[in-house]
Protein backbone atom coordinates (compact mmCIF):
# COMPACT_ATOMS: atom_id res chain seq x y z
CA UNK A 1 0.00 0.00 0.00
CA UNK A 2 1.31 3.18 -0.56
CA UNK A 3 1.09 6.53 1.34
CA UNK A 4 -1.79 7.95 -0.28
CA UNK A 5 -4.00 4.98 0.17
CA UNK A 6 -3.09 4.98 3.91
CA UNK A 7 -3.26 8.85 4.15
CA UNK A 8 -7.41 8.36 2.57
CA UNK A 9 -7.86 4.85 4.97
CA UNK A 10 -6.78 7.26 8.10
CA UNK A 11 -9.51 10.21 6.69
CA UNK A 12 -11.98 7.53 6.75
CA UNK A 13 -11.47 7.20 10.67
CA UNK A 14 -13.12 10.90 10.47
CA UNK A 15 -16.53 12.23 10.81
CA UNK A 16 -18.24 11.97 7.11
CA UNK A 17 -19.65 15.22 5.78
CA UNK A 18 -22.59 13.73 4.38
CA UNK A 19 -24.30 10.37 3.33
CA UNK A 20 -26.42 9.45 0.14
CA UNK A 21 -27.94 6.72 -1.54
CA UNK A 22 -24.67 4.86 -2.74
CA UNK A 23 -22.06 7.12 -1.50
CA UNK A 24 -20.93 7.88 2.47
CA UNK A 25 -19.09 11.22 1.81
CA UNK A 26 -15.57 12.72 3.64
CA UNK A 27 -13.75 15.87 3.37
CA UNK A 28 -9.36 15.07 3.25
CA UNK A 29 -6.61 17.17 2.25
CA UNK A 30 -6.14 15.85 -1.20
CA UNK A 31 -9.90 16.65 -1.93
CA UNK A 32 -13.58 14.64 -1.49
CA UNK A 33 -13.74 11.31 -1.29
CA UNK A 34 -16.84 9.04 -1.91
CA UNK A 35 -16.47 5.55 -0.40
CA UNK A 36 -19.11 3.09 -2.07
CA UNK A 37 -21.97 1.82 0.40
CA UNK A 38 -22.91 -1.54 -1.36
CA UNK A 39 -22.10 -3.73 -4.26
CA UNK A 40 -23.41 -1.93 -7.02
CA UNK A 41 -21.74 -2.24 -10.46
CA UNK A 42 -18.90 0.82 -10.98
CA UNK A 43 -21.33 1.71 -13.91
CA UNK A 44 -23.77 2.93 -11.29
CA UNK A 45 -21.50 4.29 -9.16
CA UNK A 46 -19.73 6.34 -11.58
CA UNK A 47 -23.32 7.85 -13.18
CA UNK A 48 -24.97 8.58 -10.13
CA UNK A 49 -21.58 10.04 -8.08
CA UNK A 50 -22.19 13.73 -9.13
CA UNK A 51 -25.98 13.79 -8.61
CA UNK A 52 -25.29 12.26 -5.09
CA UNK A 53 -22.53 14.95 -4.43
CA UNK A 54 -25.47 17.89 -5.19
CA UNK A 55 -27.94 15.87 -3.01
CA UNK A 56 -25.94 17.04 -0.30
CA UNK A 57 -24.57 20.68 -1.43
CA UNK A 58 -21.00 19.35 -3.13
CA UNK A 59 -20.46 20.46 -6.47
CA UNK A 60 -17.60 17.97 -8.08
CA UNK A 61 -18.68 19.09 -11.73
CA UNK A 62 -15.22 20.52 -12.53
CA UNK A 63 -13.30 18.46 -10.25
CA UNK A 64 -10.69 15.07 -11.31
CA UNK A 65 -12.18 11.63 -10.67
CA UNK A 66 -9.88 9.05 -9.41
CA UNK A 67 -11.52 5.39 -8.78
CA UNK A 68 -9.72 3.35 -6.21
CA UNK A 69 -9.83 0.19 -4.03
CA UNK A 70 -8.01 0.46 -0.95
CA UNK A 71 -8.54 -3.59 1.21
CA UNK A 72 -11.83 -4.08 -0.78
CA UNK A 73 -12.78 -0.23 0.34
CA UNK A 74 -14.03 1.43 -3.18
CA UNK A 75 -13.95 4.79 -3.75
CA UNK A 76 -13.43 8.10 -5.64
CA UNK A 77 -11.57 10.43 -5.16
CA UNK A 78 -12.53 13.79 -6.52
CA UNK A 79 -9.41 16.84 -6.55
CA UNK A 80 -8.12 19.94 -8.38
Amino acid sequence: MNTTHQFILDSLKNEPIGESLHFVWYITDIGIVALFKGNETLKTYNLSAEKEAMSISLDISKEEKEFCEIYEKKLFIFYS
